[in-house]
């Protein structure tokens, strides 16, 4: 593997009126689609206020090579958005419908430029040589059948420089080895941990 982790303090800071603004709308919206939805259990949110902090230190600190973004697991659109408030080219990609369709409208509603893909963030060039094809936790490790995701977002993964996502904790190794194999030379990979520091990694 040819990562190596960034070592960096996040101190958590206060969003702009922008960033608050989306992050109350965002949120308003998880909460009513829980409502409608009392049997979802796989809308999990990362720290909206955290990212907000951490992508003012990533930039601040010069470490990112580029603009563009994607969230691999995008969920209802929150972080991507507020990565494209933020200034990046952002995209999200989401294997469930209903959460895409969220997402969707929320970024819209606001007038907040994001690209979503309904499917998987696993591109066809690596599935052979990726260690994992089916379901291992919450995730769903296959391609998307039919439909290559990213040219659906116009893009492809290794144009991405910083690339977030929200592992379950067994699943750390995977989203790296996929990182690995996929992201160009100075791309970022940014694994939110709920109880923990975010682990923050840059291929080499």
């Amino acid at each position: 593997m040819t990562l190596s982790v960034l070592s960096i303090d996040f101190p958590i800071a206060a969003p702009d009126e922008c960033e608050q603004a989306f992050i109350a709308s965002a949120t308003r919206r998880a909460q009513d689609f829980i409502r409608r939805n009392p049997n979802v259990t796989t809308l999990l949110g990362s720290d909206p206020l955290a990212f907000c902090s951490g992508l003012h230190a990533l930039r601040r600190l010069d470490l990112l090579s580029g603009r563009n973004f994607c969230d691999w697991g995008s969920g209802i659109g929150t972080i991507a958005g507020l990565a494209a408030l933020n200034g990046f080219d952002a995209y999200g990609i989401e294997i469930e419908p209903a959460f895409v369709a969220e997402a969707r409208e929320l970024c819209s509603e606001l007038g907040v430029p994001v690209r979503f893909a309904c499917g998987s963030f696993i591109c066809r060039e690596i599935a052979d040589q990726f260690a994992v094809t089916g379901t291992y936790g919450a995730t769903d490790w296959r391609i998307s059948p039919g439909q290559d995701d990213y040219s659906v977002l116009g893009t492809h993964v290794w144009e991405m420089d910083l690339i977030y996502a929200y592992p379950w904790p067994r699943e750390l190794s995977l989203y790296e080895e996929l990182f690995d194999l996929t992201a160009h030379g100075g791309a970022v990979l940014w694994l939110y941990r709920q109880r923990e520091p975010p682990r923050i990694l840059v291929k080499d």
